[in-house]
């Protein structure tokens, strides 16, 4: 087992709904996402896969904007998948994202760990920036998206820690 699987495991965390940034993002020729918005997804995704936990994730699910889903199929996917997921983990822009921020509001007001990745220097709702008092969140901030991964451990040992001191 990797330090990041352990890590995982001894914080409950064996599923994760990773959100981003989605339907604004997929070109209008080419029908799908850039190659740098669909790597920020797949890294995160990556990490968590290798890490040996389930990932919940429309983008992939839905090819990059290749095989969208109608509006009432993906809606209520995605909030069963949110609900299934032991932590939610996800960029809410730029550029902003209603959907995303959606989700962030089902996480929110169930309860659901989340993990929120902000850009430095972005401008940012204060609905997301303003979770934290109230909601179980931990916020990374990042000015490349390489400096995400090595902040996850500590962030979702804060959440997910908050969350089984509540449950407690």
């Amino acid at each position: 087992m990797t330090d990041t699987a352990k890590s995982l495991a001894d914080n409950g965390v064996r599923s994760v709904f990773v959100a981003g940034p989605f339907y604004g993002l997929v070109d209008e020729k080419t029908g799908v996402m850039d190659e740098a918005s669909q790597q920020r997804i797949t890294m995160l995704i990556d990490y968590f896969e290798q890490a040996g936990c389930k990932v919940y994730n429309a983008h992939r699910r839905e090819a990059w904007g290749k095989e969208f889903l109608t509006a009432d199929v993906c809606t209520k996917l995605d909030f069963d998948e949110i609900a299934a997921a032991d932590i939610w983990v996800g960029y809410p822009g730029p550029p902003v994202s209603p959907g995303t921020h959606v989700e962030i509001g089902w996480a929110s007001a169930t309860r659901k760990p989340m993990v929120v990745l902000l850009e430095k220097d972005a401008r940012h709702s204060f609905l997301v920036t303003g979770l934290a008092s109230f909601a179980n969140v931990a916020y990374v901030e990042f000015t490349e998206p390489s400096e995400i991964l090595p902040q996850l451990p500590a962030a979702i040992e804060k959440v997910m820690g908050a969350g089984a001191a509540r449950a407690a």
